[in-house]
């Protein structure tokens, strides 16, 4: 994403972060829920939420992870997502998903939601999500934009699976490197 792109989001989400769970709290709630369902009661050594906003989805995780990294570009969100969080251990930090600052293969669970979107972008956030899990990490991604559902057709990593439509812009997928199973929907095998 070009820089100036980069910079408009985050400004936008900034100014968006004091009313931010109250707009979209409610949608953003029942996409929570679906990753959590499809994670299952699996726990973690590092957990990481890209893309991790206020921190919703992280408070839900971080009790059955040795350690949760919140990671946003936005400043404004993830100082909204400390607040009242504290006893959780989360950690946050501000990044930009096409450059995530953590060592390679070091993180057993990846969700991130709303996030992205198809095309040159997804490459480049899944490339560094994939860079920094392990080999029997679980990752849980929504796309924007992805109707056709080519998304991962061209992907070199094998197990990618089409969960659930949320909604007519945005798609649920879950790679589980563990199992190399997914539950998946009926739509997925047109997938990979």
């Amino acid at each position: 994403m070009p820089a100036k792109d980069t910079e408009t989001i985050t400004k936008w989400y900034d100014a968006l972060s004091a009313g931010y769970d109250e707009l979209y709290g409610e949608e953003q709630n029942k996409k929570h829920a679906k990753v959590l369902q499809v994670i299952g009661k699996r726990e973690f050594n590092i957990i990481v939420d890209v893309g991790c906003g206020t921190g919703k989805l992280l408070e839900l995780i971080a009790p059955r992870s040795k350690l949760a990294l919140g990671i946003d570009m936005s400043v404004e969100m993830l100082r909204k997502g400390k607040q009242g969080k504290t006893g959780l251990g989360i950690q946050w930090i501000r990044a930009d998903a096409s450059h995530l600052p953590l060592q390679d293969r070091i993180v057993d669970g990846v969700t991130s939601v709303s996030m992205t979107e198809s095309g040159p972008v997804l490459d480049e956030h899944f490339n560094e999500i994939s860079r920094i899990a392990t080999e029997d990490a679980v990752v849980a991604i929504t796309i924007f934009g992805d109707k056709d559902r080519t998304s991962w057709r061209q992907s070199k990593e094998t197990g990618i699976a089409l969960i659930d439509t949320l909604s007519d812009r945005e798609q649920l997928y879950l790679l589980d490197r563990a199992n190399h199973r997914v539950r998946a929907s009926p739509e997925s095998s047109a997938l990979v």
